[in-house]
């Protein structure tokens, strides 16, 4: 299994543009090769991050705050079938990257894939 890695935030990437200068901004990228298999896409990533062990305790909070965070309400926005997850709305949407804000809690999440010949980074930030 491949580890996580703290980077720098693409300078083309929509979470480079968010948000003004001084707003604080992580990234953080993992490499999955494919394994004969075709590189991950980007509505695969996103729903197995919502869906994941470690996000299951915040999913479960946000579900019983907002009704919007179900397994179903990730399926449907990793699809492009939904432009909200939570306490997050769909601030823009490429065919390899999503961008999510929420104006209540002032706070963005990104969401990205990078085809490399042998797998895909899988990236991921706020």
């Amino acid at each position: 299994m491949s580890r996580v890695v703290a980077c720098d935030v693409p300078q083309d990437s929509l979470l480079a543009r968010y948000g003004g200068e001084r707003d604080y901004r992580d990234c953080f990228y993992r490499d999955e090769p494919s394994e004969g298999t075709a590189p991950q896409d980007l509505p695969t990533f996103v729903e197995r991050f919502y869906r994941s062990a470690a996000f299951w305790p915040e999913r479960a909070l946000l579900h019983v705050l907002t009704r919007q965070a179900s397994s179903a309400d990730a399926r449907a926005l990793a699809r492009g079938e939904a432009d909200r997850f939570g306490v997050w709305e769909l601030v823009e949407r490429r065919d390899s990257e999503m961008l999510l804000a929420s104006k209540d809690t002032g706070t963005a999440s990104w969401f990205a894939v990078k085809p490399t010949g042998t797998g895909t980074l899988l990236y991921f930030g706020s």
